[in-house]
């Protein structure tokens, strides 16, 4: 898809609704990270795509009726969010990073557009070009050295056929369950006008406690890589020709592989050894390390000593590594190994959480230079088809960011409770090495355990 296909028609800025009963009590106009926060300072930000379809859609009834609601829904929703319509900066006190808000420059840029693409093909599962969903999401998402921007929106109508919602955050500001509440919360104010309590946002940082000033040591190493004390992002620019494609593991076909598996392991444990072996059998040959790692995102709220609320808003999470040996995973016993490695990497969590945490950035950069590394984005626990903004459940989303991350995506699927979408980006040879793999795989496990 070109990008003349799309065509911005217009740029707003949304501010808070006035409030005189605010949901959260924060004091002063600005909100500190926390050391969770501080780890992703300067990752690429989180990037979704949510397709509504809606056929026959004209622009009348899309300037006149949807877009007024989704901007007035905005609106009331950062009443319940207010530190997500500032800039992430240097607190002018601490000089640790922080968000800053409450000010009358305050607003997300709600980026309006009209595309000539075929909406279909950018909706499907069938696999197509990464790069054609990036002119879906908004431009208006500055990073300088002292100041960036935390969410930034499009808006983009495919005349005749429905809209895309474009979402970026910042990493530092929300985590991906945050990002993933935020949402929900903006869809559920648009459709029924208010929040139930468990979208209702949690903003205190003192309920994540930081005796060693974790955020502190994080900041300061961000500050000495290159360009220093900035809030520059890692370049992480995607391979030219990456495709994109959708993948689907239904209910029985996940208790299929954990029946193939030996002991007890959980759905996201079965799931992630199946992609993981899939993606190193279509890289065979072309991985040259000894060992292969997972990287996996564990919610920390309910870990933490004392647990947080479910609904805290921010970044909460722990990175634990799986490590097994690339030849392991391309046997026949791929699969129980892989599960293996990661209930083992699960498990290394301490108790509390905080204990080490000091470490994770410097253990992370020495840990995985020049490794092969796979991430797992997202998660089917954030529901995201249930973002129904008014117009039914989306048909549609994709997470923008793997691409850039050398990641896959989770997600629960659209049509069937306990089924699960898994996105996968990979040049045309290895992502149809890639599909091979995945649809005959399942078809043995199917005649291994029917006989």
């Amino acid at each position: 898809m070109a990008l003349d296909v799309v065509k911005v028609i217009e740029v707003f800025k949304v501010a808070p609704a006035p409030s005189t009963s605010p949901t959260a009590t924060i004091s002063g106009d600005y909100l500190p990270l926390t050391f969770f926060d501080a780890l992703w300072l300067r990752f690429p930000p989180i990037q979704f795509l949510f397709f509504n379809e809606i056929k026959d859609l004209s622009l009348s009834v899309f300037s006149d009726d949807i877009l007024p609601k989704l901007k007035h829904a905005l609106s009331l929703t950062l009443q319940y969010y207010p530190p997500l319509a500032g800039n992430l900066t240097w607190h002018p006190l601490t000089g640790k990073p922080a968000i800053r808000f409450a000010t009358d420059d305050d607003g997300i840029h709600l980026t309006v557009a009209e595309s000539a693409a075929d909406f279909h093909s950018l909706s499907t599962d069938d696999i197509k070009e990464a790069k054609d969903m990036h002119s879906l999401l908004s431009s208006d998402f500055h990073v300088s050295q002292n100041q960036a921007t935390v969410i930034s929106l499009q808006v983009t109508l495919f005349p005749g056929s429905g809209f895309s919602i474009g979402y970026t955050a910042h990493h530092a500001a929300l985590d991906g369950k945050s990002a993933a509440m935020f949402i929900k919360s903006w869809a559920n104010v648009c459709h029924v006008g208010s929040l139930p309590p468990e979208l209702t946002p949690v903003l205190e940082r003192s309920l994540i406690n930081d005796p060693l000033d974790i955020c502190t040591i994080f900041t300061d190493k961000w500050k000495k890589m290159p360009p220093e004390g900035t809030f520059h992002l890692m370049e992480m620019k995607p391979d030219p020709g990456l495709l994109r494609g959708t993948f689907r593991l239904s209910r029985q076909q996940i208790g299929q592989i954990k029946s193939k598996i030996s002991g007890h392991v959980s759905s996201f444990t079965a799931v992630c050894s199946y992609i993981w072996t899939c993606l190193v059998k279509a890289e065979e040959g072309d991985i040259t390390n000894e060992n292969v790692f997972l990287i996996i995102n564990m919610d920390c709220r309910a870990r933490l000593e004392p647990p947080i609320p479910s609904n805290y808003i921010g970044n909460c999470v722990a990175l634990r590594a799986a490590k097994t040996k690339v030849v392991s995973l391309e046997g026949g016993d791929g699969l129980v190994t892989a599960a293996a490695a990661i209930k083992e990497a699960v498990g290394s969590l301490p108790q509390g959480v905080v204990k080490g945490a000091e470490n994770w950035l410097s253990e992370a950069a020495s840990t995985f230079a020049g490794q092969k590394t796979y991430g797992i984005g997202g998660s089917p626990w954030f529901e995201l088809f249930g973002a129904d903004f008014g117009w039914g459940r989306p048909a549609k989303v994709e997470m923008v960011s793997i691409d850039k991350a050398g990641a896959f995506s989770l997600c629960d699927a659209r049509d069937e409770e306990g089924g699960i979408e898994i996105g996968i980006v990979f040049n045309k040879h290895k992502i149809e090495a890639f599909k091979s793999i995945f649809h005959e795989r399942l078809q043995d496990i199917g005649n291994y355990l029917r006989f």
